[in-house]
């Protein structure tokens, strides 16, 4: 199977550095022409299946940068980690190694542990890859998904720090698995 992830479009959320977590957020204006820009090789990669969070900024962004052209499946289990009392507060505030530290699975602030998180996508990942085996799929999701796909497709460090990686907005990162 070879599997495209993206990450939804900017949000004023994103602009302002504040950590959005499960809660709603449109994309920005920036967001959307980016998000158009993307449809010319999202046509090229002749996707079979597109399956989005639930979350309006990644469903929106599926439909733009299929350029409406596909049916979007809607996925519960891609849903962004929920960041608990952290929702809304300013990224800086975060402590991103400890937040992101695989064996120590913290769950401080309501913040949904780790390890919870990780078996989720785990199971959707198993899921799509014994659905869609000989597919081209293509995934719209958040950060936290995208850093946790790519944790499980390429394998937890040891040290378990899963902070070492960045996901922009609208990059493309394609596996095959």
């Amino acid at each position: 199977m070879k599997l495209y992830l993206v990450r939804h479009g900017q949000t004023e959320k994103n602009v302002l550095g504040l950590v959005q977590g499960q809660t709603e957020a449109d994309l920005t204006e920036k967001g959307i022409k980016e998000a158009e820009k993307l449809q010319e090789l999202i046509e090229s990669l002749n996707i079979d299946v597109v399956i989005s969070s639930p979350l309006r900024r990644a469903k929106d962004t599926a439909k733009i940068i299929t350029n409406n052209k596909y049916p979007i499946n809607i996925d519960d289990r891609i849903i962004e980690r929920s960041w608990g009392l952290r929702e809304g507060v300013n990224v800086e505030l975060l402590d991103t190694t400890k937040c992101w530290n695989f064996n120590l699975n913290d769950g401080d602030h309501q913040i949904e542990k780790v390890q919870d998180f990780m078996k989720r996508i785990s199971e959707f990942i198993e899921d799509i890859r014994a659905k869609h085996k000989d597919k081209k799929v293509l995934v719209v999701a958040h950060s936290a998904v995208l850093r946790g796909a790519h944790y499980l497709i390429n394998g937890v460090p040891e040290d378990g720090d899963m902070s070492k990686i960045e996901i922009p907005n609208l990059r493309i990162i394609e596996y095959e698995i």
